[in-house]
């Protein structure tokens, strides 16, 4: 009986058999590595800490362009902080599908519009700005006109 079971698992097949195990565990192991690393990328891209989220700034201005596109929506508008030079902004907002779900379209403002819009800015000092998220949309008013917001 030991020489048949011998003959079936032979060394080769033993050697064989825990080589193609350490290839699999090792393909695994990629993937399961590639996918932590992507999820840190992720929280990292959708996270606010770059910016001041005990401070609003008020800012009013032109809209030089509104980018209604995937992963967020962003408005660029030149603006004059009181008591300050023109300033180049941009502004982020959530991604599309959250503000048509706020009562947003791709034609709530467009290039030339009179903006008012109030702003968490960046903490390092750049005119940038986040003004929604999936959770709330600070005050936006395009030529007069109060667009849908939403507390935080």
């Amino acid at each position: 009986m030991m020489s048949v079971i011998n003959r079936v698992f032979s060394d080769s097949t033993i050697r064989a058999w825990g080589s193609c195990m350490q290839k699999k565990l090792l393909a695994v192991l990629t993937v399961f590595g590639c996918a932590l690393l992507l999820a840190g990328i992720a929280a990292a891209h959708h996270g606010v800490a770059g910016y001041d989220m005990t401070k609003t700034v008020a800012l009013h201005g032109t809209v030089t362009k509104f980018d209604w596109s995937n992963p967020h929506v962003v408005v660029y508008l030149d603006a004059k902080p009181e008591g300050g030079e023109m300033q180049h902004w941009t502004i982020e907002f959530a991604s599309p599908v959250h503000m048509v779900r706020a009562g947003w379209s791709k034609s709530s403002m467009k290039t030339g519009d009179d903006i008012v819009i109030e702003t968490h800015p960046s903490r390092n000092g750049a005119p940038v700005g986040i003004t929604s998220t999936i959770t709330f949309i600070l005050k936006t008013v395009i030529n007069g006109q109060a667009l849908p917001s939403r507390s935080e």
